[in-house]
């Protein structure tokens, strides 16, 4: 067995370096897009009896903190690692033709798309920043990189920030499901506690700030309010309520009500639009380059059409390499359940970790011209060297994912005719019958004495 040894080694490694330079070799790497979540944060909001408000937060409510900053600075080197580093794929200078970089309008998504290019690209465009400030010199090599952004309202890529009324009826029909009443009778106890602690009547769908706030004062080693400090189970009761919502906001354990999917429907609406952002980027990189069957066909129908810049679309696409989206916990919640997962968090619920970041590549196979999509998950501060790969695990892609299967995967998840539009359109009213049967089981629910908001439904 000893003397086997050495040989199997040998057979390992000519199998992984076959495997790597087949990979080279036989592919190409034609588009990479990444989406990310901010790095470390103060709360956004909190509850008003909790002993921490704002004015006790250095940059005030949601705003990104050194650690943060680090974070992105980290993420930035590991992407810097495959897509400069070992694909060679991005050029090791910043190049505004080749990566375009958006994010929501908030101040801690757009300062950890600055920190994260501070480590994607480090050294070396120190030619290019101004030299003659006199004493007031720049600092170090630092070079700035464009970012843009839309406002909320206006943002169909920001989950919950858009206007969509559709989005808000379903959210309300949630309250009139069997799942969330039940809900609120088996955590009673605990949403009359905290209604009782913080002065505010609370429902489920409170539970992320409270949560948030505990989270970060722990992290951030402060005392928390005397109610909960050192009360283990309390804190974790709050997680489990708060996973659970978080749950239902993409669709996930509710049976349909009426009209309304929870499941087709919240991943569309909250997923969809960066989904096929995604996609029509991709199918906008190939008709450019003229790599399509139908390129003729598409040719036509994007013609005339812009670039984010206002300049000629193909003329920019043909050049661009890297998308990069900076957005937040619930972006990346929103697209694992687009590509139907069933967990928030890949295979855990719970919110995806600060940094958390996902990258979508579309590769050429040189022999058959076959184009194909490979999805990587990049779990920050762990012990992971390498993003995982997670194509296989997406509904529809069990085997392998060329971009025709992804297309089609992807469609259920399309708002159509536009984000806009579908948002207006709004459900059925529930018929008579329905409607006194939901109301029937809340009044029994009520009888049961569960808390008086349900009433409001009724």
């Amino acid at each position: 067995m000893k003397c086997l040894l050495p040989f199997l080694w040998i057979l390992l490694t000519i199998f992984v370096s076959c495997t790597n330079s087949t990979l080279n070799e036989n592919s190409e790497l034609v588009l990479v897009q990444a989406l990310w979540r901010h790095g470390d944060r103060s709360p956004t909001k909190t509850f008003k009896t909790d002993k921490y408000q704002e004015k006790d937060w250095p940059q005030g409510w949601g705003q990104l903190t050194p650690t943060g900053m680090a974070q992105h600075v980290e993420l930035g080197r590991r992407l810097r690692q495959r897509y400069i580093e070992e694909l060679k794929f991005v050029g090791p200078r910043y190049n505004s033709h080749e990566i375009y970089v958006r994010s929501t309008d908030w101040n801690r998504t757009l300062t950890s798309a600055i920190s994260n290019f501070i480590g994607f690209y480090g050294p070396g465009n120190d030619d290019e920043y101004p030299k003659d400030l006199g004493a007031n010199k720049w600092p170090g090599w630092y070079f700035p990189i464009a970012i843009h952004s839309l406002p909320g309202n206006e943002d169909f890529m920001a989950p919950g920030e858009s206007e969509c009324k559709r989005f808000e009826q379903i959210k309300e029909r949630i309250t009139l499901t069997e799942e969330y009443n039940s809900t609120l009778i088996k955590y009673k106890w605990l949403l009359d506690f905290l209604s009782e602690k913080t002065g505010q009547n609370l429902d489920p769908f409170d539970m992320w700030m409270i949560n948030d706030a505990f989270y970060i004062e722990k992290l951030k080693g402060k005392k928390l309010v005397d109610w909960a400090e050192g009360n283990q189970t309390l804190l974790d009761t709050i997680a489990e309520l708060d996973n659970l919502q978080e749950r239902w906001m993409v669709g996930l354990d509710l049976k349909p009500l009426g009209d309304a999917n929870f499941r087709e429907e919240l991943p569309k609406i909250l997923g969809g639009p960066i989904l096929w952002k995604f996609i029509t980027n991709m199918q906008e990189k190939l008709a450019c380059s003229k790599r399509m069957n139908s390129v003729k066909e598409i040719d036509r129908e994007i013609e005339g059409r812009k670039s984010p810049i206002g300049t000629p679309l193909c003329k920019w696409m043909n050049k661009m390499r890297y998308f990069a989206y900076s957005a937040h916990d619930s972006t990346i919640i929103a697209i694992f359940a687009a590509l139907g997962l069933n967990k928030t968090n890949y295979d855990e619920d719970g919110y995806p970790k600060y940094s958390t970041c996902l990258t979508f590549e579309l590769w050429r196979e040189k022999n058959t011209g076959q184009f194909d999509v490979k999805v990587l998950l990049w779990r920050p501060y762990t012990n992971e060297t390498s993003p995982k790969e997670i194509t296989t695990d997406i509904e529809g892609c069990q085997s392998n994912s060329t971009l025709e299967q992804f297309v089609e995967r992807s469609k259920s998840y399309q708002m159509l005719p536009s984000p806009k539009d579908y948002c207006s359109q709004l459900l059925q009213p529930l018929n008579n019958a329905a409607r006194m049967l939901i109301q029937w089981k809340l009044k029994m629910l009520i009888l049961m004495g569960i808390p008086s908001i349900v009433a409001n439904v009724v």
